[in-house]
């Protein structure tokens, strides 16, 4: 039983970290992540600390707004490459917003071309 309980603590842990890392990677507040998930940002301060193991209905939450597999949350080997891709997803599109049409239309035409 003892080692059950460790397990699960283990993968709580792991979870929170991937959260907070996450989080950072686009560079968002706890405010802003509570947000734009829709929970509460003492729900969010739990489960980067790894007090609370959020929910399976939670995880799906994050993974369909950040745009990434459930299984982000489990599975280390496809994690850095997913946290810098998105984060580096969230970086062009925040430049992306900022351009004027015509400068979003050489861009389109540029990455055609790749």
């Amino acid at each position: 039983m003892e080692n059950f309980e460790a397990k699960c603590l283990q993968t709580t842990e792991h979870i929170a970290d991937k959260i907070l890392l996450l989080r950072r990677a686009n560079k968002l507040t706890q405010e802003e992540f509570a947000e734009k998930i829709g929970l509460d940002v003492r729900t969010v301060a739990r489960a980067e600390s790894g007090k609370h193991r959020p929910s399976a209905l939670t995880m799906e939450i994050i993974a369909s707004t950040f745009k990434i597999p459930v299984s982000y949350f489990f599975d280390e080997s496809k994690y850095k490459s997913d946290i810098n891709k998105t984060a580096l997803i969230y970086e062009i599109n925040n430049k992306l917003n900022v351009l004027s049409k015509s400068s979003l239309q050489k861009i389109n035409d540029i990455i055609d071309i790749i």
